[in-house]
């Protein structure tokens, strides 16, 4: 099992306009694409920043769903979108993968 994290630092002032735009982004995701996407925040540690968590059955799995987000012009749109916004802090945007230990 892959479990594939993405992170980011929401920018000042946004964090309302960037928690919805993150739901609704992951919905979109769930409901089209076939990805269970989670919106996540801390409890600890730094208060603006957002994970989006899925689980994948490997890592062929992982990279399928992310060539298929990324060809889906309907997210492409909502990441433009977002951009346009400034919700985040690009250089803050981290991918983590982790793999279940047997």
């Amino acid at each position: 099992m892959i479990t594939a994290v993405r992170t980011a630092n929401i920018q000042d002032g946004k964090a309302q306009d960037a928690t919805t735009w993150a739901v609704e982004t992951a919905a979109y995701i769930s409901q089209n694409l076939g990805v269970e996407l989670q919106v996540m925040r801390n409890v600890g540690g730094p208060v603006f920043q957002l994970h989006w968590v899925s689980n994948h059955e490997s890592l062929a799995a992982y990279e399928a769903a992310m060539a298929k987000m990324e060809a889906d012009p309907g997210y492409q749109e909502r990441l433009v979108a977002g951009r346009g916004q400034g919700l985040f802090a690009a250089s803050s945007i981290v991918d983590s993968l982790y793999a279940t230990v047997p």
